[in-house]
């Protein structure tokens, strides 16, 4: 969201002109000028949290949040994780990317799936968001590191599931280390 472009359409909605803004804002203590407000809008600067919230007075902004949603960040990593034979994790990078209200607030990071093994729920290349933990209950989709490999899998009683049944289920030893990075939340 570019707060800028949101102070302007607020103001405009308002009817109000950034002159007019400038005068009302003035006449509730503070000493703005037109080039300030202008700064405002093209995001060369910021206002203060009065300001701000005088500004959502004076344009009768209801509801401040909906009105100025912000999107969050997320952590997009680079290995995607494998819905068939397993990648390698190697520590790679990740980028971070912007995501709206319809994923989960949950979520801690999103990761690509790469393969099959999973249709028809996840496909090859979709990107899933997870929440950050260390178990999962029986049955709960996740994200597993089986011997330094990352699955997209479905937990069964000793081993790591597939949703296609063209692959077979991955069974866990007991030599084997096996951990949950995450359950899948979208």
């Amino acid at each position: 969201m570019n707060l800028g472009k949101k102070l302007t359409e607020v103001r405009e909605a308002a009817k109000l002109s950034r002159a007019q803004m400038v005068e009302l804002l003035n006449q509730k203590g503070f000493d703005v000028k037109a080039y300030t407000v202008g700064k405002w809008e093209t995001g060369a600067s910021k206002p203060t949290v009065e300001v701000f919230l005088a500004i959502c007075d004076i344009c009768q902004v209801m509801d401040i949040r909906q009105t100025f949603a912000v999107n969050r960040l997320l952590r997009l990593y680079d290995t995607p994780v494998s819905a068939g034979l397993g990648n390698y994790l190697d520590g790679g990078g990740h980028e971070m990317i912007e995501i709206d209200s319809t994923v989960p607030s949950t979520a801690d990071y999103a990761v690509k799936v790469s393969g099959d093994s999973m249709m028809p729920r996840f496909v090859d290349r979709q990107i899933i968001f997870v929440h950050e933990q260390q178990a999962l209950d029986e049955g709960e989709i996740g994200i597993f590191c089986l011997n330094g490999d990352a699955y997209l899998k479905k937990l069964g009683r000793g081993c790591l599931v597939s949703l296609n049944s063209k692959y077979e289920p991955i069974k866990i030893c007991e030599h084997d280390d096996c951990r949950v990075l995450g359950k899948v939340v979208g």
